[in-house]
């Protein structure tokens, strides 16, 4: 009888090698919140997609609306890792220490709730032998090497020393160091022949998670919508609106794309990628060209824009770069628009003070370089008001969504720090000072618009005039 059962937990172990969502619906129990009692794990059609996209990628980053069940999905997962194979790790990474130590104790609740492969045999012994920890997990069958589930805080270097054939990132986008914990954590995992990461969160801007998701073409990208829960009708989603109003879009997002724009409380929610973003062309030579920056040694950020004649403005170059001393930052400026005639340049007000170590300003050291400035207007309120109008999607003659601002798409880090700049939440009309780094390029931009600037109305340049056609393409058409 015992050769028999075990004959048959190995045959099965085998079928649930090659079908993690059956190992799912079959074994694993998670908890019910409404009732707080244990209920089989019973996956609706798009956590089951999910789960088989898992299994056949390396890099798998989830991007979802609030209360999927993924965080059970993604456990149950690593508990099929662990029991699949010897000697296994599973290491997962969470916000804090009580997040961290949640996930190890739903994995308990999963082995607890599986008496077909841990519970007590009629012999007295387990398939399967378990110890559980409030930071872990540890599973393995008598005679054989163990495998082991550890949870970890987002620390940097938090899982450096362990070798993982899977690690997960929860909340992912909410993870403080989170970059450089994936350069410490990426080792872990990149065999050649093995290893597998499955970061999970909802949108968050300016994080590391949004950067994965929208540019690193590795990752295997899975979205699960509201409705992913087949008991969430319209009418739910409509009460929920009218709760929560316009961050709806951002915790219960309909596309990726809603999910990114919501960004909840994003400063400038009037940015639209696919409208203010446009591929670079050729600027006619009488078109008028302003140079404007936010300096500081923790960062660079220097733009030019040019007006056209009918007061349309375009930001054609970026130059963004940290740690430079004057001479150096002048040297980079210089370099970039060598050649061109500059209308005027403007610069904060605070390079314009004197310095107590040097009594200098610092805008007469950039001159002395060969970078001289005008000094911006730093009201904030003005400044962003006035951006965010040119901002302003609105009409064509032809009835095409279009702004007065446009934005090449060479100029990565503008864009990207727009639509990522949240709302400062005491501040009416202002946006939030932290994360820091997202207020560089915007505040390069606020002080050019804060003096509502515009073009030079003049005729056209003979040496020029080609290049109309090509831009009234180029404005037609936007950014394919």
């Amino acid at each position: 009888m015992r050769e028999i059962l075990e004959r048959q937990r190995e045959e099965e172990l085998e079928y649930i090698r090659e079908h993690p969502d059956y190992f799912a619906e079959r074994y694993c129990w998670i908890e019910d919140k409404d009732t707080g009692r244990a209920i089989p794990f019973r996956l609706w059609e798009k956590q089951r997609q999910a789960l088989r996209e898992i299994h056949e990628h390396k890099f798998n980053v989830i991007l979802k609306a609030r209360q999927m069940g993924i965080t059970w999905m993604v456990l149950a997962y690593a508990l099929y890792t662990m029991m699949t194979g010897e000697g296994r790790t599973v290491a997962a990474l969470s916000r804090t220490e009580v997040e961290a130590k949640e996930l190890a104790r739903r994995m308990g609740v999963l082995i607890r709730h599986m008496p077909e492969y841990f519970g007590q045999s009629a012999q007295g012994e387990p398939f399967f032998e378990s110890r559980l920890w409030t930071m872990g997990a540890k599973i393995g069958r008598k005679g054989r090497e163990p495998s082991r589930f550890q949870t970890f805080t987002s620390a940097p270097g938090s899982s450096r020393s362990f070798t993982a054939n899977l690690l997960i990132f929860d909340e992912w986008a909410y993870q403080q160091h989170a970059e450089e914990i994936w350069v410490s954590g990426l080792p872990v995992i990149n065999r050649p022949t093995g290893g597998k990461v499955i970061g999970l969160s909802t949108m968050a801007p300016g994080s590391f998670f949004e950067k994965i998701w929208k540019s690193n073409r590795e990752f295997h990208h899975i979205f699960l919508p509201w409705d992913s829960d087949p008991r969430r009708d319209g009418a739910w989603y409509e009460r929920t609106k009218w709760l929560l109003g316009e961050r709806v879009y951002g915790e219960y997002p309909a596309s990726p794309e809603e999910a990114m724009q919501a960004a909840r409380g994003a400063f400038f929610g009037e940015f639209r990628r696919h409208i203010h973003v446009m591929k670079p062309f050729v600027i006619p030579k009488d078109w008028r060209r302003y140079h404007t920056i936010d300096y500081g040694l923790d960062m660079l950020a220097s733009y030019w824009v040019a007006f056209d004649n009918e007061d349309n403005a375009y930001v054609y170059r970026e130059v963004y770069e940290a740690n430079l001393t004057i001479p150096e930052a002048a040297e980079r400026m210089k370099e970039a628009e060598a050649g061109e005639e500059i209308y005027t340049r403007y610069a904060p007000p605070d390079i314009f003070g004197r310095s107590q170590e040097s009594g200098r300003a610092r805008s007469d050291i950039f001159a002395d370089y060969g970078m001289s400035f005008e000094k911006s207007d730093n009201n904030r309120t003005a400044g962003w008001a006035n951006l965010q109008d040119w901002l302003r999607i609105q009409e064509d003659g032809e009835g095409r969504k279009t702004a007065k601002l446009r934005i090449f798409s060479c100029c990565e880090n503008l864009i990207r720090t727009l639509a990522a700049i949240p709302r400062d939440p005491k501040i009416p009309g202002d946006c939030a000072r932290e994360p820091h780094e997202l207020t560089h390029a915007p505040d390069a931009l606020r002080y050019l618009f804060v003096l509502r600037p515009c073009g030079g109305g003049g005729m056209p340049d003979p040496e020029t005039e080609g290049y109309y056609d090509q831009v009234e393409d180029m404005l037609e058409y936007g950014c394919r």
